[in-house]
């Protein structure tokens, strides 16, 4: 839910980019993960799932770090271990129904991305008779500031015509265009029919911000060398974005 409120719109989300937000959501807290959410989410959450988030994450802490301690007194005698069976099946209640809730209430956007429940069982279905998920994205996240040593076009897999800009930082890590500036990418290494990007190599090395200031999901520019920007605008067609770099056109 977290990696696709992040998005206004379908064509605005990419896979690396979608994966890079998962992966973020799983190395944060829960406390971190709702604090996300809610900032600059506010208007997506109802006051009421907010403030049933923030007593969830109450009731979650003090079951981490207080409940036995507390409670554990109450171990040596079989109708007091009853009452803490009954305790903790409250609040697995609790948590199980507020998580279905919160699902609910999303599940309409998620069909804006094409995301629908039957989508979901027949998923959960392949992964419960052993089919094999593929793998989430490994890579560091972008420095405040990235040296881009070479920018290449990449054809996509199984699209004829079809090719991207991906871009090599100093260290050697691939870096690909998505809604926010320098993104991840599926991409593990160069490749023999990679084509350099003569437009932009031209203006490379630069030592760029990968994540610029946005006027909006795919509207942003990069300073490159030698006084260029290479600007970066949402496309309506099938492509989502289209580049040029100034005083270059593309």
């Amino acid at each position: 839910m977290y990696a696709m409120l992040t998005f206004d719109k379908k064509e605005d989300a990419t896979r690396p980019r979608i994966e890079e937000k998962i992966s973020l959501a799983f190395s944060l807290t829960l406390g971190q993960l709702i604090g996300e959410l809610k900032h600059p989410f506010e208007e997506l959450l109802p006051e009421e799932i907010s403030l049933r988030l923030d007593d969830a994450l109450a009731k979650r802490k003090f079951l981490a770090h207080h409940f036995w301690y507390e409670r554990i007194h109450l171990m040596y005698d079989a109708q007091d271990v009853l009452t803490l069976i009954e305790e903790l099946d409250a609040y697995a209640d609790l948590f199980d129904k507020l998580e279905q809730e919160i699902s609910a209430y999303f599940m309409p956007r998620f069909s804006q991305f094409g995301i629908t429940d039957g989508l979901l069982q027949e998923r959960l279905a392949k992964l419960k008779a052993g089919d094999v998920e593929e793998p989430l994205i490994t890579q560091r996240r972008p420095k405040k500031r990235e040296l881009i040593l070479r920018a290449w076009d990449v054809n996509v897999p199984d699209i004829i015509g079809y090719h991207v800009q991906v871009f090599e930082s100093d260290d050697g890590c691939l870096w690909q265009l998505c809604d926010v500036g320098l993104g991840w990418t599926r991409f593990e290494s160069v490749t023999p029919d990679w084509k350099i990007n003569e437009a932009i190599q031209r203006y490379l090395p630069a030592n760029i911000n990968p994540r610029p200031e946005i006027l909006g999901p795919w509207n942003y520019d990069f300073q490159l060398a030698k006084g260029a920007t290479l600007k970066i605008r949402r496309n309506h067609g099938e492509k989502a974005y289209s580049w040029d770099i100034n005083p270059l056109k593309k």
